[in-house]
């Protein structure tokens, strides 16, 4: 089998709480018994593990974002600022709704967006900002709330790799108006499937409730928004949260590894590792990235994953293609001409993540960087 990117952990009580709701026949996104109300659950206990009064279950990390800018009323003729270099759900919830995206490139330090250029994005039709914590490592958020505090603009965490990132004490994705986070089988709590939105304001909270449950208004069959079907079942919610009552333990496991590959691999020439911030930042490397130097190192990236892969059997993962190269996007217009991002399209094409999974053993974390050093030339 090799060592891949990750397995995810089965959570000790995953099995009788999803049991419970198959024996009390409370499966779908309804339940009115509150011993295995797990949605309700899931939404407390999570939002106040984020430091925010409210969360609304999602069917995806994507449909949290999608549900953020629909309970924000953001649409056409609006204009979002986002990380160019991201995965493609961020800039897609945009257009879904309606807006336009405006891409913004990378500080190559954190390699999240470079919040020294926001400012120039913005134009009278900018009504919100998604900054996006890369690989667990969270952006410029202070500089980001003064800005959005300057424009009266929104902020929308993508949170997606986050959970449990803090900046400066407080969570990522319970800082700015709203934050979103996925449960997808790779993130550090997991449902396979699922995600979450948190706020602090009731009124957002409420209409994201409304619109991710086909917009129902009073009476039932009377809409006068068009929705989303995005609840989450309560059984994906008792597999959640039986995650989330570990979570704690995995966020950890996420630092041990980091540790681990940073004293093996940090003596390697050619090799840049993962921001580490300073003592106001705890990223929780949802995914240990690294770039490489091909002059120094003396391979390119595709030579050196294809020879892990073939050679040792390790499993990596390209970073992210950057938004403003994405054919879709230039496509269909949502790249200005002349826009460049050399930070984000460095990333790219140096970076790619090491095996990060909760369930790697320090052996195969061992095996993972001597494969790795001896591919150097």
């Amino acid at each position: 089998m090799g060592i891949p990117v990750n397995i995810p952990p089965i959570p000790k009580n995953a099995i009788a709480y999803v049991t419970q709701t198959i024996e009390k026949n409370w499966i779908s996104s309804l339940c009115l018994d509150e011993s295995v109300n797990y949605i309700d659950k899931l939404e407390k206990g999570f939002s106040e593990f984020v430091g925010s009064k409210f969360g609304v279950t999602a069917t995806s990390g994507t449909a949290a974002l999608d549900l953020a800018v629909a309970a924000l009323s953001i649409g056409p003729g609006d204009e979002v600022i986002v990380p160019t270099f991201t995965m493609i759900a961020t800039a897609a919830c945009v257009i879904r709704n309606g807006a336009q995206p405006v891409f913004v490139d990378s500080d190559p330090d954190t390699w999240c967006i470079d919040a020294k250029r926001i400012e120039a994005a913005i134009t009278e039709k900018t009504k919100a900002i998604i900054p996006v914590h890369i690989y667990g490592y969270p952006a410029d958020m202070d500089t980001i709330l003064r800005i959005a505090e300057r424009y009266n603009l929104l902020v929308i965490e993508d949170a997606a790799e986050a959970i449990g990132t803090l900046y400066k004490g407080k969570m990522a994705g319970g800082i700015g108006h709203i934050g979103c986070f996925s449960f997808y089988a790779n993130k550090t709590m997991t449902c396979g499937e699922g995600g979450m939105l948190v706020t602090n304001d009731s009124q957002i909270a409420r209409r994201a409730a409304m619109l991710k449950d086909q917009a129902f208004g009073h009476p039932r069959f009377i809409h006068e928004e068009i929705g989303f079907n995005y609840r989450m079942s309560n059984l994906t919610a008792a597999y959640a949260f039986a995650s989330f009552e570990e979570v704690n333990g995995y966020i950890q496991r996420k630092l041990d590894i980091a540790g681990l590959y940073h004293s093996l691999l940090s003596n390697v020439e050619g090799l840049v590792l993962p921001p580490s911030g300073d003592t106001n930042i705890k990223s929780t490397y949802w995914m240990y990235g690294i770039l490489l130097n091909k002059a120094i190192f003396g391979r390119a990236k595709q030579e050196v994953r294809d020879l892990l892969q073939k050679e040792f059997k390790v499993d990596t993962r390209d970073f992210f293609f950057p938004m403003h190269r994405q054919p879709v996007m230039i496509t269909k217009g949502f790249v200005d001409h002349g826009f460049s991002a050399p930070v984000a399209d460095h990333l790219w094409e140096s970076g790619f993540y090491l095996p990060s999974g909760v369930t790697l053993s320090h052996q195969q974390i061992e095996f993972v960087c001597n494969a790795l050093k001896s591919l150097k030339r």
